[in-house]
């Protein structure tokens, strides 16, 4: 039985050395075929944890230009963002055509805080936000405030908590905030005022005609798709197609105090002492019964801080790109009060009555797709999925945390998982098996997911895998 042991060891070591050796080899190609094509249209993703950091290389008449879409990481930091910056350094020279910010949560703007005596050393052409954080909007700046004000008295009542669902909401609503310091603020400050010159800012919405830096006119085109029209939003509409009243009614009322905030009125608490013994005879105790009770109440402020999270997530900006005839969608962190406006050009709750004709013809006609919220099952449709082209890559920047319940976010066990299992095959079948996850890569002091080795055999040689990124070269 031993022999019989030690000989299942030795085949087991040796398959593993078999696929960790293609899987070398694959990445060599990768590096080779991306030398060659370093002028080329290409699509670079950093690993940073749970965030989003991504350079897109434009290639121009007068050399590469570049574009810098967010620069971020919350939960599941892995300590990569200065070496990550230091890259992005080296590779632009300090020069960037174009930085934009999608929307207002740490895990896509921290980075210019954190790293910000580098960002301010950077001449930039442009710079795109949504027009959610227009700071000449009065209503938009009343709703920002209304948010970072509920999210600072949800961080006050989840900070106690230590079960795994509070956490992850209190992760949330920091994530609102930037936490300690209000980093979200110092972030925005940098990119509108930071730069070394001066740049231009323009704030945009659906349907908007974005200017272009000079230096990419010619080259390239940009469609804004989202977020919705102010006038058409709801800005607190449900992050997915369910109901979900907390921020509106948080609008009409105002907010609780921190003092006394509960998540219930007061004529609907009760105790064990409000009901006669006879209705606790099943039970071994009336406290046993009142905790069954508490169990089974719906969690509040997890909910609330869900709320805050679509909401931000709802005000990305959407950017169609079109360069050298390759058309290159990056949705942010969009969910589906934002997907529906320009999928169906109304709110949609319910049955899906079938996306527009010129949504399902802006599907059809991509070649890169930058999954929203991180693999997010709330964040990319599934009529959205299953319109893309199988010549379509895509790429998602997540980080799983643990290969178990104990993920950075959600919970396998309801099917919360991110990034969700169910979307990454859908997208991994819908492409030809070309979605790619930062967290397939080592890098900082993570290492690769569990999957990783058997992922990156399976990718096409156009991309190159680097110490903190992957990278997509478009063929010419």
């Amino acid at each position: 039985m031993a022999d019989k042991t030690a000989v299942l060891k030795e085949k087991t070591a040796a398959k593993k050395t078999v696929v960790k050796k293609r899987a070398a080899k694959k990445v060599v190609a990768a590096k080779k075929i991306g030398g060659k094509a370093r002028g080329g249209l290409r699509v670079r993703m950093y690993r940073v944890g749970f965030g989003d950091f991504f350079l897109v290389t434009v290639p121009t008449g007068s050399g590469p230009q570049y574009i810098l879409i967010d620069c971020g990481v919350h939960a599941g930091n892995i300590s990569s963002m200065p070496a990550c910056v230091q890259d992005l350094v080296k590779v632009t020279d300090r020069k960037l055509a174009l930085v934009i910010i999608t929307h207002y949560h740490a895990d896509h703007l921290s980075g210019f805080a954190t790293q910000a005596e580098e960002f301010e050393k950077f001449e930039v052409e442009a710079v795109w936000i949504t027009n959610r954080l227009d700071p000449t909007d009065g209503g938009a700046m009343k709703i920002k405030s209304q948010i970072s004000a509920l999210a600072m008295h949800l961080q006050m009542q989840l900070a106690a908590r230590n079960d795994l669902d509070g956490v992850q909401a209190l992760d949330k609503a920091e994530n609102a905030l930037g936490a300690a310091g209000s980093k979200n603020d110092r972030a925005l400050a940098l990119v509108t005022s930071g730069f070394k010159n001066a740049p231009p800012v323009y704030y945009y919405e659906a349907g908007d005609a974005p200017v272009l830096p000079a230096s990419l006119r010619g080259a390239l085109t940009a469609q804004i798709l989202g977020p919705a029209p102010k006038d058409s939003a709801d800005e607190f509409s449900a992050s997915d197609n369910k109901a979900e009243q907390y921020l509106a009614n948080v609008e009409r009322s105002g907010l609780p105090d921190a003092e006394t905030f509960e998540p219930f009125e007061h004529q609907w608490l009760a105790s064990a002492t409000d009901y006669p013994v006879e209705a606790f005879r099943p039970w071994k105790a009336p406290a046993e019964m009142e905790k069954a009770l508490h169990a089974m109440q719906p969690d509040v402020l997890a909910a609330a801080a869900e709320t805050i999270d679509g909401t931000l997530n709802n005000q990305s900006l959407v950017v169609l790109f079109t360069c050298q005839g390759k058309k290159l969608l990056f949705v942010g962190d969009a969910q589906w009060g934002n997907w529906a406006y320009w999928l169906y050009g109304k709110p949609v709750k319910g049955k899906d009555p079938g996306i527009s004709d010129e949504a399902r013809r802006i599907l059809a006609s991509i070649d890169f797709y930058k999954v929203g919220h991180h693999g997010s099952t709330n964040a990319t449709p599934i009529p959205a999925v299953s319109a893309m082209p199988d010549r379509c890559v895509a790429m998602c920047s997540t980080e799983t945390g643990f290969p178990s319940k104990k993920r950075t976010y959600g919970r396998i066990d309801k099917k919360t998982e991110i990034p969700r299992i169910a979307l990454m095959e859908a997208l991994e079948k819908q492409t030809g098996d070309k979605l790619v996850r930062s967290d397939w890569i080592a890098a900082g002091n993570a290492a690769a997911s569990p999957e990783a080795h058997k992922q990156l055999e399976r990718l096409p040689s156009n991309f190159e895998t680097g110490d903190i990124y992957i990278e997509y070269v478009f063929p010419s």
